[in-house]
């Protein structure tokens, strides 16, 4: 299974123009941002009524263009996720997403009319998805070896860091599972072939994927 790097597009360099991103201050249930932003999954959450587009544009420009998906900025800016729309979510829901993730159901007011939109938070148990000792990683070229667990690779790339100020750079990444979206300690989301094609097919706007320079296999 090929993947690929996917991000939001934030720059239209040939229309002068940055995309917009999803600002909560309207949203009277705010604390649930940042219990959303430290790794919980609310399951009796309000729907969040409602959120705007915002940018470091200028004012006029902040409602140019809606895409199916949007970064957050302001409030809500802490969610670890994607503001999506409600033809992506039926998209992904078809796809095998990492756990734990989940979805908070939103309207966006958008040009004096309100859209349902919907906060995708990343999976939360996101480092539990490899398998550590199939999986291949260096430090100066010389292969890290003895590592069994999520927790292990925390402490030793902390220690890593902290003595030599170095990176670990991971040459192969095994997969427990064939997810269609997991994220990486390289801070990376990946997408499946089938879903970027799922993505490009429907027509779905706001994406950007990019080639990987390392390895990923399912074991």
């Amino acid at each position: 299974m090929k993947y690929y790097k996917i991000d939001i597009k934030s720059h239209f360099p040939e229309l002068g123009r940055i995309a917009s991103s999803a600002e909560g201050k309207n949203v009277p249930e705010k604390e649930y941002f940042d219990r959303i932003g430290k790794r919980e999954i609310i399951e009796n959450a309000p729907i969040f009524d409602y959120f705007i587009l915002e940018s470091f544009d200028k004012e006029k420009y902040w409602e140019w263009a809606l895409f199916d998906v949007h970064d957050f900025i302001g409030e809500g800016s802490q969610i670890p996720g994607w503001y999506i729309s409600d033809k992506l979510k039926t998209i992904l829901e078809k796809f095998k997403i990492a756990p734990k993730y989940h979805f908070y159901e939103t309207r966006l007011l958008y040009k004096g009319e309100k859209f349902k939109y919907w906060i995708f938070q990343f999976p939360i148990d996101g480092f539990d998805n490899y398998n550590y000792e199939k999986s291949e990683y260096f430090i100066d070229n010389e292969r890290v070896l003895g590592i069994k667990t999520a927790e292990e690779y925390n402490e030793y790339d902390y220690k890593i860091w902290k003595e030599t100020k170095k990176n670990i750079e991971w040459g192969k990444t095994v997969l427990v599972d064939k997810f269609d979206i997991v994220d990486t300690w390289q801070g990376d989301i990946l997408c499946s072939e089938r879903l970027k094609q799922a993505i490009e097919e429907n027509g779905i706007t706001g994406f950007e994927f990019f080639e990987i320079d390392y390895e990923v296999v399912v074991e």
